[in-house]
């Protein structure tokens, strides 16, 4: 089991101990964040009781947490994903060390959807390199380099900040060395690059 997956499941034993926790991530933390179709619908089921005002999620902060706040999240849940079991919220609390720390769990969750955002947009770009080379064109490369960069840019806007220059590392500066000899393949690399460079100067 992945650091991620115990992340969500952190999160979900958290909220299934303390909802009043659910105020502090429904406006950032989104069930399509969750990497596991079953904790996407128990988050989501969660978000859906608090919008219906259920009485767990408006009981006073520290209070003992009704029964009925598991057996409603998952019979709601149940609805979008099959297989979950009333055992299941049990392992998710039992997998949550430190019930108050919702948010932290919570922005691991987040990392790990823009890792994955980031990593399937990134293996489109170079799928659509590998066939544009065989084709001997441009247009899908830079078609999902523009999606690339609209991601990156996005996310960026969102969580972090913009993009800035940094200087090489020092390992990276040129060497003494003479250049060597460059394949065929390497040159044909080379004029795809320009090509590239060429179409899109930005």
């Amino acid at each position: 089991m992945t650091p991620l997956v115990h992340a969500e499941q952190a999160v979900l034993g958290a909220l299934f101990l303390d909802p009043s926790q659910l105020d502090r991530l429904d406006t950032w933390l989104h069930p399509e964040h969750f990497s596991r179709p079953a904790h996407s619908a128990l988050y989501a089921a969660m978000l859906k009781l608090q919008a219906d005002e259920h009485p767990a999620t408006t009981a006073p902060v520290g209070g003992p947490v009704p029964l009925a706040w598991i057996t409603d999240t998952l019979q709601e849940a149940s609805t979008q994903a099959r297989g979950l079991t009333p055992s299941y919220p049990h392992l998710l609390i039992s997998a949550c060390p430190r019930p108050d720390h919702a948010p932290v769990y919570g922005r691991m969750v987040l990392e790990g959807a823009i890792h994955r955002s980031v990593a399937q947009h990134a293996a489109r770009l170079h799928q659509a390199a590998l066939a544009d080379d065989r084709n001997g064109t441009v247009e899908e490369t830079l078609h999902h380099a523009q999606l690339l960069s609209d991601v990156l840019t996005d996310l960026a806007r969102a969580w972090g900040t913009e993009a800035r220059p940094a200087q090489p590392a020092a390992a990276y500066a040129a060497q003494a060395s003479p250049p060597q000899p460059v394949s065929e393949q390497g040159l044909a690399v080379e004029e795809f690059l320009l090509g590239c460079l060429a179409s899109r100067p930005e």
